[in-house]
């Protein structure tokens, strides 16, 4: 199981990343006409040269097609399964019977992190290739992007991979 303080990472990792679902990475499956926070979202293509985002393309629709059904949800129950682990923690040391509840929560919520982990590392690792691969400024130019703006791009994404990837090992 993760430390103290790793848990308490994720548990803010993923209240952290509701809103970022919801507010950015949605764009993609969410019509443009209906998405509150276009705007900051064409900001951030912007700004890191984000070709995955003006693009579109339909590998990525169905990566955050599953983070929105899927991945979503998740994090709430996330959030919830950390605080209940944190309770049952606090009490388990005073019932006996309650050690047994905070054993099969402890389970229950290992077994989820490693599903997410696994989904949203390997998405993200298909991200990082494509835009090492394919990475173009956006626009209809398809020009290439330069080595450090590819970079950029992936230090942007490479978190998604990183955190999660961590997950994978607990």
């Amino acid at each position: 199981m993760l430390s103290g303080g790793q848990q308490k990472f994720y548990y803010y990792y993923f209240i952290v990343h509701i809103f970022t679902t919801v507010v950015v990475d949605s764009i993609v499956v969410v019509p443009d006409s209906f998405h509150f926070s276009k705007s900051l979202v064409d900001y951030h293509i912007k700004l890191n040269n984000d070709f995955l985002l003006y693009d579109k393309p339909t590998w990525l629709w169905w990566f955050v097609l599953v983070e929105c059904v899927g991945q979503l949800p998740a994090f709430f129950w996330f959030v919830y399964k950390f605080r209940q682990f944190w309770a049952l923690k606090r009490t388990a040391y005073q019932e006996k019977m309650k050690k047994a509840e905070l054993t099969n929560c402890q389970r229950t919520l290992v077994r989820g992190l490693k599903i997410y982990g696994w989904n949203a590392a390997l998405t993200t690792c298909f991200c990082l290739y494509k835009i090492w691969t394919d990475g173009h400024y956006p626009g209809d130019n398809y020009l290439p992007l330069e080595t450090s703006d590819k970079l950029k791009l992936m230090a942007v994404y490479a978190p998604y991979l990183m955190i999660p990837l961590r997950l994978c090992f607990i």
